[in-house]
């Protein structure tokens, strides 16, 4: 039985800023964002958007294909932006979405890695139950403390896909190579906002995960990396990205790979497949029976190397250009004001879909259409 991606979608905030502001207000050369790290813009996120609403949003628009929401019986939310240490994100969505009562919904967490988790639960559990969708969420938003090496790569946004039998995008394929290492590159202990980060360590760890799950996987496979047409990468920041593809897929070009997460900033769980989302929509050849390479990796840390083919019947469409020319820009100033406030006044702002954050009473998320 094939199974694999059926449809998918990603969301972002309604807001950016342009790293050229940043810079200038940094006394930082451009170049060094532009090029140092391969970033542009970063998505900046109010307080009536969280992970919750760019999530449906991802997901309102993954689910309008296949018209029978009842066919979805697993939500899996991977996040390690959760703002709950007990209730799952996923229920709020679940809700909002009208999905039906007897769909099993959880959290999963493995730092940027958890979508991958995900999708490999979701592609074993329609295996067994064939009539069955799983609709899957990554969805992080990213913060680092004003001023360090890490605020220029952050971000936000959420991917939703529904992984089903015969799908019509991509087959995900069963063969992976796994790596699985402690490490303290990157982690967010419970009693902190932002998280802690060695970025040395961290790019190290990365490209050393690759090397091991890249060449498990062509172990088992018996293959190479000739037989790789197009490769998806984690994104942290794309300089990273592009380093990782010399490293070992060097005939690949990966930039139509870059282009969405070098305007959106570091999404975590969902950058990969916004990698994926952007070679959908980019790339000019018929991807029609390619093979796609996906290099998943979660800091701590778990990375796996896996790899689908595109549907034969796969047609091009337009997965997300739109929400990015849709976005608004703000000022350097708008943006220290909403990353440093304490009391944020949430009806001041826009909100990229339908269901906006409307306050926060008696430790509660109030969420409004």
């Amino acid at each position: 039985m094939k199974v694999g991606i059926d449809a998918i979608a990603f969301s972002t905030s309604k807001y950016f800023l342009d790293l050229n502001a940043l810079a200038v207000n940094r006394n930082v050369d451009p170049k060094k964002y532009h090029v140092g790290i391969g970033q542009r813009k970063m998505s900046i996120f109010p307080p009536n958007e969280d992970i919750v609403t760019v999530a449906i949003d991802a997901a309102q628009k993954a689910l309008s294909s296949i018209g029978d929401l009842a066919s979805i019986d697993m939500l899996i939310f991977a996040t390690e932006s959760s703002f709950d240490l007990s209730k799952s994100t996923g229920i709020y969505v679940h809700h909002f979405l009208g999905l039906r009562e007897d769909c099993r919904v959880f959290d999963i967490k493995q730092a940027c890695y958890s979508a991958t988790a995900a999708l490999r639960l979701a592609q074993s559990y329609v295996s067994e139950n064939p009539s069955s969708k799983v609709l899957v969420i990554g969805s992080d938003i990213v913060r680092y403390s004003i001023g360090t090496p890490g605020e220029p790569t952050q971000g936000g946004g959420a991917v939703a896909f529904i992984v089903a039998q015969n799908p019509r995008i991509i087959e995900i394929e069963n063969c992976a190579g796994v790596h699985t290492n402690n490490v303290m590159d990157f982690w967010r202990p419970n009693y902190l906002d932002e998280a802690i980060f060695d970025g040395k360590l961290s790019a190290y760890s990365y490209l050393k995960s690759l090397d091991i799950s890249v060449n498990r996987y062509f172990e088992k496979t018996k293959q190479s990396p000739a037989d790789i047409d197009h490769v998806c990468f984690h994104t942290p920041f794309c300089k990273l990205t592009r380093k990782a593809n010399n490293q070992l897929f060097r005939k690949n070009s990966i930039e139509d790979t870059l282009i969405y997460n070098s305007l959106i900033g570091n999404s975590c769980s969902a950058s990969l497949y916004i990698c994926f989302i952007s070679l959908l929509d980019n790339i000019k050849e018929n991807l029609a029976r390619k093979k796609i390479g996906f290099f998943s990796y979660g800091a701590g840390s778990v990375s796996e190397f896996f790899s689908g083919i595109i549907s034969k019947n796969y047609t091009k469409s337009d997965f997300g250009a739109s929400i990015l020319n849709d976005r608004k820009e703000i000022s350097f100033q708008e943006y220290e004001t909403l990353y440093t406030s304490k009391s944020p006044i949430f009806h001041l702002y826009e909100n990229i879909g339908k269901i906006k954050l409307s306050k926060i009473e008696n430790h509660k998320r109030i969420y409004i259409l």
